[in-house]
């Protein structure tokens, strides 16, 4: 992701009008919780400001790891609060719409949510029996033959099973490639009889890499989380809007061509230039050029010609 994540954490990367994890803080709005854990690592101190600011009435809690060893490790900086009640655990870097406040209605002792995918290779992925039952847990398959990829939220019945299948995967160092994996951890509950459940998903949107926060970004903005008012205000404004499109009532717009699959955040200021398909965060200044497939980050300033680019927070362009 760098240099996008030179300077901030991937889950507050913009997409349509809000963060990757406002998103999915949204819409996970409804459950209730007593609290929300938060482990942070790189630049996890604007991940607490920014809870602070946008979430003031969340209860949330911050847990550091010190270093990046896998998902597993990072849930493990939490075992003091996996107890004998239900946990939900969800991965920061994606959007992922499912009803939540059914996941608890099964007799399974935890539910992790699925979504078929073509190429399951660059995902974890789950072997069901034929009732939807977890019998394996596959970390990057080199194979096509279990194509139920794992949306990065698991639910547990009990935290204390996952504290102890963690523990068993941290004291025996079961690493792969330098990381310890949630796949480990789930295989030894398996093996203890405990049964996982599957469900799938209405909605995954992966931002692991600066092309899949563009098609996030695209995919939110065509399903209803575009301006309303964009149109009407580019005649007033005098530019021109291709729907859908995101621009924040703060953005100034002149002379330009906006859309489609555009986002313009706070402050950003757009001047005689053409953008498609493209993210203009916080801050940033675009003109006399033309931008398709582009991400251009917090106050940086881009200037001239036909670019397709991925530009780091505070920097300058010009062609």
């Amino acid at each position: 992701m760098r240099p996008l994540t030179w300077s901030r954490p991937k889950p507050l990367l913009s997409v349509a009008g809000h963060t990757v994890l406002g998103h999915l803080l949204d819409m996970m709005a409804d459950i209730t919780t007593d609290e929300v854990i938060f482990v942070v690592g790189y630049k996890g101190d604007e991940i607490e400001a920014w809870i602070k600011e946008y979430y003031p009435d969340l209860v949330s809690r911050f847990v550091l790891q010190p270093e990046a060893l896998g998902q597993a490790h990072a849930i493990w900086q939490c075992r003091d609060y996996l107890d004998d009640s239900e946990v939900l655990i969800a991965f920061g870097d994606g959007v992922v719409e499912a009803d939540y406040m059914s996941i608890n209605h099964t007799d399974a002792d935890a539910v992790c949510l699925v979504q078929e995918v073509d190429d399951p290779r660059k995902f974890g992925v789950v072997a069901v029996d034929d009732d939807g039952y977890v019998t394996e847990f596959i970390e990057k398959p080199d194979n096509m033959a279990h194509k139920l990829a794992i949306a990065g939220i698991y639910w547990f019945r009990n935290g204390r099973l996952l504290r102890q299948a963690l523990e068993k995967v941290i004291t025996d160092n079961r690493q792969t490639n330098g990381e310890f994996y949630l796949a480990d951890a789930y295989q030894i509950l398996l093996a203890q009889g405990v049964r996982i459940a599957t469900k799938p998903v209405t909605l995954w949107l992966d931002a692991g890499n600066p092309e899949n926060v563009l098609e996030t970004n695209a995919r939110l903005l065509s399903l209803g989380y575009a301006s309303e008012d964009a149109i009407e205000r580019s005649y007033a404004e005098d530019f021109t809007v291709l729907p859908p499109v995101f621009i924040h009532e703060s953005a100034v717009v002149e002379a330009a061509v906006v859309g489609p699959y555009v986002n313009i955040e706070a402050g950003a200021v757009v001047r005689q230039a053409i953008i498609r398909n493209s993210i203009i965060e916080a801050g940033a200044c675009v003109e006399n050029c033309v931008l398709e497939n582009a991400i251009v980050g917090r106050r940086a300033v881009v200037r001239g010609r036909f670019q397709s680019c991925f530009i780091s927070d505070d920097s300058t362009v010009e062609w």
